[in-house]
C-alpha cells in the first residue's frame, strides 16, 4: 500500500525536522524518527527508522537505522522485531504469534542513541459500509493522441464513480486504488509526462472518494481500499500543510523522538476501467 505514500509522509517528517532558521525549534542531531503503521489482519512489516536531517544538509532524508532495539508491546507481551532484509531501516515481526486486531492496543518502544522513543496508537475499527456508486469507470479512448485527454483536463469528468462509506462519527479516511488484474492493459495518453502507477488519497473526513479518469492507469479489475485512520495520522498531515515559519515543533506521537506510529483498518469495493 502505501509503500509510496509511507516515503512521501517520512519526507515531510524530515523536512519538518529540520526547519528554517526562522523557526524556534531546531531537533538534536540524535533523535530517531519513526515511520510505524500496523494494519488490521497484517503482518507487522512497515516498521521504519531513520535519523533526522541536519540544518544546511543538501540530504532531504536522513540516514536509515537498522541496528535499533525494536520492540512492540501487546497486553503486556513483548515482542522483538528484526532488520528486514533487502530494505534498509525497515523492521518486522519474523514470527506467527503477532496479531494485528480491531481494538488491540499497540506500544512500540525503540532504544537508540542511548534513549528510549516510545508511542501508542490502536487499531480502529474497520469501515463500514464501503461501497462502489456504479461498477464500471469507462474511459475514453485517446490512443490517437494527447490533445483530447488534455481537453478532458478542462471539461467536467462526467464518467466518474463513486466508492462511498458510512462516516457517522466524522472520523479520517484515505482511499488507495489498485489495479488487480494479472496483465492489465495501460491506458494511452499520448502525453508526454506519466502518472503513478498507484493513487492514494489525503485523509478524507467525509464519506466518499470519487474516482475519474485522472485516478487510474490501466483498464481492468481495480481495487478501492478505503482506510480508516486514527488521529495521530491526520496530525502528520498538519504538519506537512503548515508554513515552518510557524511551525514550533512537527506534530508527533513519538516521545524522545520524531514520526508517527499508528494504525488502521480497511475494507475493499471493486470496479472495472473500460473503453468508452
Amino acid at each position: 500500500m502505501n509503500k509510496s505514500l509511507a516515503a512521501v509522509l517520512l519526507l515531510a517528517i524530515l523536512a519538518a525536522a529540520a526547519c528554517t532558521e526562522d523557526t524556534p525549534f531546531v531537533p538534536e542531531s540524535d533523535v530517531v524518527v519513526i515511520r510505524g503503521y500496523l494494519y488490521a489482519d497484517e503482518p507487522v512489516t512497515e516498521i521504519q527508522l531513520a535519523s533526522t536531517v541536519g540544518l544546511g544538509s543538501e540530504d532531504s532524508v536522513g540516514p536509515p537505522v537498522s541496528d535499533a532495539d525494536v520492540k512492540l508491546i501487546k497486553e503486556g507481551n513483548v515482542y522483538s522485531l528484526v532488520p528486514t532484509p533487502g530494505r534498509e531501516g525497515y523492521y518486522h515481526y519474523p514470527g506467527t504469534g503477532l496479531t494485528v486486531n480491531t481494538g488491540d492496543r499497540f506500544r512500540i518502544e525503540v532504544a537508540y542513541y542511548g534513549k528510549l522513543a516510545s508511542a501508542e496508537t490502536a487499531v480502529p475499527p474497520a469501515p463500514a459500509g464501503v461501497a462502489m456508486t456504479v461498477d464500471e469507470l469507462v474511459i475514453q479512448d485517446f490512443s490517437a493522441g494527447g490533445f483530447g485527454f488534455g481537453r478532458r483536463f478542462m471539461v467536467e469528468d462526467t464518467s466518474a464513480v463513486r466508492v462511498t462509506w458510512l462516516n457517522q462519527d466524522n472520523s479520517a479516511y484515505y482511499v488507495a486504488l489498485e489495479n488487480v488484474e494479472t496483465d492489465p492493459q495501460a491506458i494511452e495518453t499520448g502525453m508526454p509526462f506519466g502518472r503513478p502507477m498507484r493513487i492514494i488519497s489525503i485523509p478524507i473526513t467525509g464519506d466518499e472518494y470519487i474516482i475519474s479518469l485522472f485516478s487510474v492507469t490501466h483498464y481492468g479489475r481495480h481495487k478501492a481500499k478505503v482506510y480508516r485512520v486514527n488521529q495521530e495520522y491526520v496530525d502528520l498531515f498538519a504538519s506537512r500543510q503548515q508554513d515552518t515559519r510557524d511551525l514550533n515543533e512537527p506534530l508527533t506521537n513519538v516521545v524522545n523522538g520524531l514520526g508517527v506510529f499508528t494504525a488502521f483498518n480497511s475494507d475493499s469495493a471493486f470496479f472495472t476501467v473500460v473503453h468508452e
